[in-house]
């Protein structure tokens, strides 16, 4: 949870303001196998939404197939698409989980996608 109170939403919505896309983001947590962060994102000026994205990867750089880990990964992605997560294909071996939440729970979300990711590490 440190990572959290390190993070300021008025610093995200300031950012996101002055960039061309209109969009800022943090990284929050990242391991072999996933990436979780946060962002904010402008749909109207001054009005920011707040999303929290998971990067799965599917496949290690390895030659090595580990099926086990794998059917772990499949178990998340349908706890989060369940959850409300929108699910698309980053590239060949990568996962773009995302959904938006209010930035009061943003702290309990991570909470729970470090819990759900635990098992892969």
């Amino acid at each position: 949870m440190r990572k959290m109170l390190q993070i300021s939403f008025q610093d995200l919505q300031e950012e996101a303001e002055r960039s061309e896309h209109k969009e800022a983001f943090r990284v929050l947590e990242r391991r072999n196998d996933y990436r979780i962060g946060v962002g904010a994102r402008l749909e109207t000026p001054h009005h920011p939404s707040f999303f929290v994205e998971v990067l799965v990867n599917i496949c290690q750089r390895s030659s090595k197939v580990d099926l086990i880990l794998m059917r772990e990964k499949l178990q998340l992605l349908e706890e989060l698409q369940a959850r409300g997560y929108s699910l698309s294909c980053q590239d060949y071996s990568c996962m773009s989980c995302e959904t938006t939440v209010s930035s009061e729970n943003i702290a309990s979300e991570y909470e729970f996608l470090k819990s759900a990711t635990k098992r892969l590490t």
